[in-house]
């Protein structure tokens, strides 16, 4: 039952995938009525990272997603930590003013970054570090097409990238430094992260290059060629 489930969960995901990248390649962006998609898409790649993580995992994960959570919600209404900014309505429902499916948006992005470092040889510290930096340089591709073509929130005061603001990145070191710190340096197994994970770099990169946005894009590029040496390195330790 568990892996049929999980089989028809992973379907609609691929399903749902395929459907937002083609929108955006052949029809240069969804169709109205089908905005509801959007949260949707988020909300099964969140429950497949929770099915599949190790039950002792589970509750770090979602306080990883709270906290992600805790930090928007503090931040739509004071500025801190990322800079002012709006969520519009694409990712209804709001709480607070804060979409509640962010609550994926980060644990996800938290258990594929730790499932990618689970094997590296690194003091506590380091990982907290690296793990932060790589969170972020993600949201280097999202940021743009969330606040952009995707239409997710909206920045009171642009930037020079892509009209994001550079507080933007320096509140994603922040939290991010949090986040990898609550995960800690003990992660048990879950491989259904990594191409989880990839997956949504790739969604925001394929639709940078619809877009025309090659800098972001070339971001994303640059990504997914990390995450392929890190596998292929992973697959030889395991020879």
């Amino acid at each position: 039952m568990r892996k049929r489930l999980l089989a028809a969960l992973g379907a609609a995901y691929i399903f749902f995938w395929l459907g937002g990248v083609g929108a955006y390649w052949f029809l240069g962006e969804p169709p109205a009525h089908v905005a509801w998609t959007a949260p949707l898409f988020l909300s099964l790649a969140g429950v497949l990272v929770l099915l599949t993580a190790a039950r002792e995992d589970r509750p770090r994960i979602l306080a990883c997603g709270a906290v992600g959570l805790l930090a928007e919600m503090v931040g739509v209404h004071t500025g801190f930590p990322f800079g002012s900014y709006i969520y519009t309505k694409a990712l209804y429902p709001h709480v607070v003013g804060v979409p509640l499916v962010m609550v994926c948006a980060w644990f996800i992005l938290v258990a594929y970054v730790q499932e990618m470092l689970r094997e590296a040889a690194l003091p506590a510290w380091a990982r907290v570090g690296v793990g932060a930096v790589w969170l972020t340089s993600i949201d280097l591709i999202i940021d743009p097409l969330a606040a952009g073509p995707l239409k997710y929130w909206v920045w009171e005061y642009p930037g020079i990238y892509y009209g994001i603001p550079a507080t933007n990145f320096a509140g994603w070191l922040l939290v991010s430094l949090a986040v990898c710190a609550i995960a800690g340096q003990t992660w048990r197994p879950n491989p259904h992260a990594r191409p989880i994970g990839l997956s949504i770099i790739l969604f925001f990169t394929s639709i940078a290059l619809a877009k025309g946005m090659l800098l972001a894009a070339a971001i994303g590029a640059l990504l997914c060629i990390l995450h392929a040496t890190l596998s292929r390195r992973m697959r030889r330790l395991h020879q």
